[in-house]
Parts: C-alpha cells; structure tokens; sequence
C-alpha cells in the first residue's frame, strides 16, 4: 500500500537524516506494517473460509450424486413395474375383447 504521507524521495541520498526524520520514517514504516497485517490477516482469513465452503460443497455434490444414482435407480425399477402393469393391462383388455 503506498502511503500519500510517506516518501522516500524527503532527503537526497548522501544526506544524513536528522534522529527526528529517522524517528518520523520508523513510524511510518511500523504503521505501514500494521496495515499491511492486518489486511494481510483479513485475506487469509477469506481464503480459509473460502477453502472451507468449497470443501462444504464437495460433500454436498458428493452426496447429491449418491442420491441421483439413488433415484436413477428407482426410476428404472418404476419403469420396469410401469412396462410390467401396461403389458398385464393389455393382456387382460385382449381377455375382454375375446369374451
């Protein structure tokens, strides 16, 4: 993060600094630091909570694909049991038409 209140370019290079502009940098520097950890701390913590929906959603689309194959199952057994009713419905509507 560039800080508008601190620059570099305050003292030519082969000038010494005074122990109040060293003071002064220090500062800023340290509070430039806590900035950046604190946002740094706050990314992190998004991408462990990020990491944990994703990995919450995973079982979730684990699960749903064992309830698909759940159903699927179920399914063709109904079909089967549909086919089986149509053809018994159909043999007794030919045993009424012979009557």
């Amino acid at each position: 993060m560039d800080n508008p209140n601190y620059s570099d370019d305050s003292v030519d290079e082969g000038q010494e600094l005074t122990p109040q502009e060293k003071a002064r940098k220090r500062n800023d520097l340290q509070r430039e630091m806590v900035m950046q950890e604190a946002d740094l701390k706050k990314k992190i913590n998004e991408k462990v909570l990020i990491e944990s929906e994703i990995r919450a959603m995973k079982k979730q689309e684990a699960q749903l694909k064992v309830e698909v194959q759940v159903r699927q199952e179920k399914l063709k057994k109904v079909d089967q049991d549909v086919m089986m009713m149509e053809t018994e419905f159909r043999n007794l509507k030919k045993k009424m038409n012979l009557i």
